[in-house]
């Protein structure tokens, strides 16, 4: 069975009384309690925070555009053999600076191909929520307005929730989500594969801003099983 999903918005610049400034929007989203689909165990659930408001609407950095049903969603330019260097990397450095550090040291994440081709199957359906089908994958999303992150940034919005995990107890704090950063760092899980994809439909941030970047990352084999720490 599949639990909900936490969503964290992040402003990325300020807003001054009286007017109106461009504010990047970025979304992080947790799956809670899912189980893969051929696996018994529970995974971690976590508390749901509060959105942060803004006291105005918020424009995005691109206008809405006329699109066809080929235009819905197109890869970004950092799509391809640069982009799953720079996703693995990424990965690497923030397993690398787990605290406390993990002894043995976590292995090295390497790509998954067949990781990479399931997200990519669902990125382009510009859904922010997660894949039902993914099967035997863990998963972690983001969104954000466009060009607001680089492949390492989503990454490291990921890994900073790290502030938020409690080792000893191994929860996260009080209101706080931090299972995304559990999936980075989690011991076992030994691959990943990414996609990463810019919508023109289903704007997790409403109708003003039509223009979206989403990211999914699929991971073998998955983390975040209740009662366990990730190493």
């Amino acid at each position: 069975m599949h639990g909900g999903t936490l969503w964290r918005i992040i402003a990325g610049m300020g807003l001054f009384r009286g007017t109106l400034h461009r504010l990047p929007l970025v979304l992080l989203a947790l799956l809670l309690a899912c189980i893969p689909a051929k696996k018994t165990s529970a995974r971690r659930t976590t508390p749901a925070p509060q959105p942060a408001r803004t006291k105005a609407p918020v424009v995005a950095r691109e206008k809405p555009q006329a699109r066809t049903a080929q235009q819905e969603s197109r890869p970004p330019q950092s799509a391809g053999r640069d982009f799953a260097h720079d996703m693995v990397d990424a990965h690497n450095e923030a397993r690398a600076r787990a605290q406390p550090a993990p002894k043995p040291a976590l292995p090295v994440m390497g790509w998954s191909a067949d990781a990479a081709r399931k997200a990519a199957s669902w990125a382009k359906e510009c859904q922010f929520e997660h894949n039902p089908n993914r099967g035997d994958f863990g998963e972690n999303l983001a969104a954000a307005t466009p060009d607001m992150w680089s492949t390492a940034q989503v990454v490291k919005s990921w890994a900073d929730e790290s502030a938020d995990y409690d080792f000893a107890r191994n929860t996260c704090k009080k209101g706080k989500v931090c299972g995304h950063y559990t999936q980075v760092v989690w011991r076992n899980t030994t691959a990943v594969g990414c996609a990463a994809v810019t919508c023109k439909k289903n704007s997790p941030f409403g109708d003003e801003f039509p223009v979206w970047q989403f990211w999914v990352c699929n991971y073998t084999p998955p983390g975040n099983f209740v009662g366990q720490r990730p190493y």
